[in-house]
């Protein structure tokens, strides 16, 4: 029976420990405008703009399914900004594409290495404004690349380019036709290749640092891909900035894994915004692996 006691008075004392449940009142971060760009060689320039959100707002994800709420995407979305990009003494207006909400392309805006170019967005819905300021570099070409290898699910990539003098940033992609599109159709000159119709497999990122020749090969294994697919590659000489940005940004996975990890500073080069304004032009590749 006293043994028993001393169990109730342990539990007890245990109870009264536990501190009380405390109210926190989080205050929501007031939305802010998000950029991206992209270049097409010799033809476009295009900039996605939406808004920035709170993981505490409601209505993010679809009831039952995990999945992002149609909704939602509309919400962030910003439809009716007005676009420029600056360049010397010429301003040239983007114009919105209506098939692909919240993207501004111009067709006019001249691609000059080492020319500085601005990014300014306004927004008249809510009045805010963001700008940017980027650099676009030399382009670098792929001197070769072809599969090595394949499997039911995989194909192994050699890249061979050679380096720029100084320390250089690459960015290289792989992209393949998505399910929906049909036929393995890889249009290089629309936006890489068609917006929704084509997946991106892998990016990779490439510092010459861990290099110390003028002529490097990398080989990468690109997961989702089968002997029949028709593959496109994109290569790019891209600021360090941009490096940076994209090295945090893929540390923190998708959009779900965002929520679990660690918080990530993420840079950015846009003032009264979020996201990075890049300027570079790739060299694009399309490899049909039947031939292989």
């Amino acid at each position: 029976m006293k043994k028993i006691a001393y169990i109730f008075i342990y539990c007890l004392l245990l109870y009264s420990c536990r501190p009380a449940p405390l109210d926190i009142a989080v205050k929501p971060q007031s939305s802010k405008l998000i950029v991206a760009s992209q270049i097409i060689p010799s033809t476009v320039m295009a900039v996605l703009v939406t808004r920035s959100f709170s993981v505490l707002e409601e209505g993010t994800f679809e009831k039952g399914t995990g999945k992002i709420s149609p909704s939602f995407i509309d919400k962030i979305i910003v439809k009716h900004a007005v676009v420029t990009v600056s360049y010397g003494s010429t301003v040239d207006t983007l114009y919105r594409v209506d098939t692909i909400p919240g993207v501004y392309i111009s067709a006019s805006t001249l691609q000059v290495p080492y020319q500085s170019y601005t990014l300014h967005v306004y927004d008249p819905q809510l009045d805010e404004s963001a700008s940017a300021l980027t650099q676009m570099l030399p382009p670098v070409k792929i001197d070769s690349i072809y599969p090595v290898s394949k499997t039911d699910s995989t194909v192994t990539l050699k890249l061979i380019f050679t380096d720029f003098p100084g320390q250089n940033w690459y960015l290289f992609n792989v992209y393949k036709a998505s399910a929906k599109s049909g036929a393995a159709n890889l249009d290089v000159n629309t936006v890489p290749f068609k917006v929704g119709e084509n997946q991106l497999l892998q990016s990779q990122l490439i510092s010459d640092l861990v290099y110390n020749k003028n002529l490097i090969e990398i080989t990468t294994t690109v997961p989702g891909v089968t002997p029949s697919d028709t593959i496109g590659i994109t290569f790019a000489n891209i600021t360090e900035g941009h490096f940076l940005f994209l090295s945090a940004q893929s540390g923190t996975g998708d959009l779900f894994g965002q929520f679990f990890h660690e918080p990530v500073n993420i840079p950015t080069n846009v003032s009264n915004g979020f996201g990075y304004f890049s300027a570079y032009d790739p060299d694009v590749k399309v490899i049909d692996l039947n031939q292989y």
